[in-house]
């Protein structure tokens, strides 16, 4: 496996971390009929990660070129 192709697995990887991310804590709280703190504070957390995740992926795609 050579450079790109391990860049591009490494990429589609964290892009599919942070989707996993952002449906367990953004929109899966849609359907929860009561929110309380507690489900917005981890929803908060989520998009964070859900950032975090997104940004490995563009700098490790950016890191290749």
């Amino acid at each position: 496996m050579n450079l790109v192709q391990r860049s591009k697995v490494y990429r589609e990887f964290y892009t599919n971390g942070a989707v996993a991310w952002f449906t367990a804590g953004v929109i899966s709280p849609l359907f929860i009929s009561k929110l309380e703190a507690r489900i917005l504070i981890a929803s908060a957390i989520s998009v964070i990660a859900s950032f975090v995740f997104l940004r490995l992926a563009i700098d490790h795609g950016m890191e290749n070129k």
